[in-house]
C-alpha cells in the first residue's frame, strides 16, 4: 500500500502539471492561430504587425500546444491514477485519457500532417521528388513523387507510433505484475501454530 504522503506528493506534482500543461496548450493555440492569420483584413489594411507569419510559425504554435496537451494529460495521470488502489471511477478516468491521446496520436497529429504537406507545400502526385537512376531500375525511368513520399512518412509514423504504444503497455503490465503485495495473516492458534482446516 502506497504511503499517504506519497500519494499527496503524486497528487500536488499532477495538479502543477495540469496547469502547466494547461497554460502551455493555450498559449501554443492562441500562437498558432494568430501566426495563421493573413497580413490583411478584409478591407485591405495590415492587422497584427509585429505578429510573425508563415507556416512555420504555425507548426511551431501546433507542436508547442501538442507538448502542453501530452503534459496535461500526464498530469491528471499521475494526480488522480498512479499508485492509486483502481476503482470503477479511476478505471473509466483512465480509459478515457488513453482514448484521448490515441484520438491526438492517430486522429490530430497525422491529419496535421496531411493537412501540411497537400495545402502548404503541395506534395501532389505530380511533383517528383527522386527519380532513381536508370542503371538502376534496368534502363527503366521511375519516378517517386512527393505524394509518396508524404504517404511513407506517415506510414512509418504509425508504424513506430503503434510500437511504442505496445512496448509501453507491456512495460506498463510488467511493472504492474511485480508491484509487492501484502499477504493476508495466516490464522494462528493460542500456541502460535498456524491454524489449518481438516476435510473430512
Amino acid at each position: 500500500m502506497t504511503d499517504i504522503r506519497e500519494l499527496n506528493k503524486y497528487r500536488r506534482i499532477g495538479i502543477a502539471a495540469i496547469l502547466a500543461g494547461g497554460f502551455v496548450t493555450i498559449a501554443g493555440a492562441l500562437f498558432a492561430h494568430f501566426t495563421g492569420l493573413s497580413e490583411l483584413n478584409d478591407v485591405g489594411a495590415e492587422i497584427y504587425p509585429a505578429i510573425p507569419r508563415g507556416w512555420q510559425w504555425v507548426v511551431i504554435g501546433q507542436v508547442i500546444s501538442l507538448a502542453g496537451g501530452l503534459v496535461l494529460i500526464a498530469g491528471v495521470a499521475v494526480a488522480f491514477l498512479y499508485q492509486r488502489e483502481m476503482t470503477w471511477a479511476r478505471a473509466s478516468l483512465g480509459a478515457t485519457l488513453f482514448t484521448t491521446l490515441m484520438m491526438i496520436l492517430y486522429g490530430l497529429v497525422p491529419n496535421e500532417w496531411l493537412t501540411l504537406t497537400q495545402s502548404v507545400w503541395e506534395w501532389t502526385p505530380q511533383r517528383i521528388a527522386i527519380t532513381l537512376p536508370k542503371w538502376l531500375m534496368l534502363n527503366n525511368e521511375v519516378s517517386i513523387s512527393y505524394a509518396a513520399v508524404k504517404d511513407a512518412v506517415s506510414g512509418i509514423y504509425h508504424l513506430v507510433i503503434t510500437g511504442l504504444i505496445v512496448f509501453a503497455m507491456y512495460q506498463w503490465q510488467v511493472r504492474a505484475g511485480k508491484r509487492v503485495t501484502t499477504p493476508k495473516p495466516e490464522p494462528v492458534s493460542p500456541y502460535g501454530r498456524p491454524l489449518t482446516k481438516v476435510g473430512r
